[in-house]
């Protein structure tokens, strides 16, 4: 969504430094207090609500009125949270199209006449989303893989982007014109950065406990497997004739 923003190389990369200061600042401040408030693991795992998070408020609470009232919140919020997600997934699903990425590109990146939103790129998203709620009407192990697999594929492309970044400086390249600098801190931040996320990466495809029945087991890194081939497949085959990065376009202008 950066080609939306005015002065995006100074205000893009500000507002992810801050954004995911704040986020985690919040975020350990929730863990803290679910920790406290957690109390006997087991109960709560094994709640009749089914839905642990419940059972946790309604302990913590102990009225039935008010564990109701504070689910219903988390509940919108998850639901705007959704909308937030397919807006910017159908985005970068509609720039990756244009730049002739992905396959039926010329479908996705169509905007209709008088719409200012790719609306064809919103349907495709919510179709794939759709189809993937759908696996858990069949196999709960394989909607469990793909949400392990979406934290594994999101991880991955950070450590993409920073890679790129941190080859660039280990070759002593310099790094293209931009607005927003680490500095001197940049090449420190990067390893940092990377040492991180790649434990992450690793852990995102162990199962949840050792020796797992094949029921329990986390699929996650066999359907990681399976894209990359299929990515793989796709540039070789269509991509590496048509694609054109993003970077070629702004060197043209």
């Amino acid at each position: 969504m950066s080609e939306e923003l005015k002065d995006a190389g100074r205000v893009l990369p500000s507002a992810m430094v801050w954004a995911t200061f704040f986020n985690g600042l919040l975020g350990l401040t929730m863990i803290i207090t679910l920790c406290f408030c957690i109390g006997d693991i087991d109960g709560v795992l094994n709640s009749l609500t089914g839905i642990p998070i419940m059972q946790v408020l309604y302990n913590s609470i102990g009225s039935f009125t008010t564990t109701v009232i504070m689910t219903t919140v988390l509940i919108i919020l998850s639901m705007v949270g959704t909308i937030t997600v397919i807006a910017a997934t159908s985005r970068q699903m509609w720039a990756f199209a244009r730049d002739k990425g992905l396959p039926f590109s010329s479908y996705i990146e169509y905007v209709r006449p008088g719409m200012d939103i790719p609306l064809n790129a919103i349907l495709t998203t919510l179709l794939v989303s759709l189809l993937i709620t759908c696996l858990n009407f069949g196999s709960t192990v394989a909607l469990n893989a793909i949400i392990s697999l979406s934290n594994a594929a999101l991880i991955f492309s950070y450590m993409a982007s920073i890679g790129c970044i941190r080859l660039k400086r280990f070759r002593n390249e310099p790094l293209l014109p931009r607005r927003w600098s680490l500095g001197k801190w940049g090449a420190a931040i990067n390893d940092a950065a990377m040492c991180f996320l790649a434990v992450g990466f690793v852990m995102s495809f162990f199962p949840i406990t050792p020796l797992p029945a094949p029921v329990d087991m986390n699929w996650a890194v066999v359907i990681f497997g399976f894209v990359i081939c299929v990515a793989a497949g796709n540039y070789v085959v269509s991509a590496m004739w048509h694609h054109v990065a993003p970077v070629a376009l702004v060197k043209e202008l």
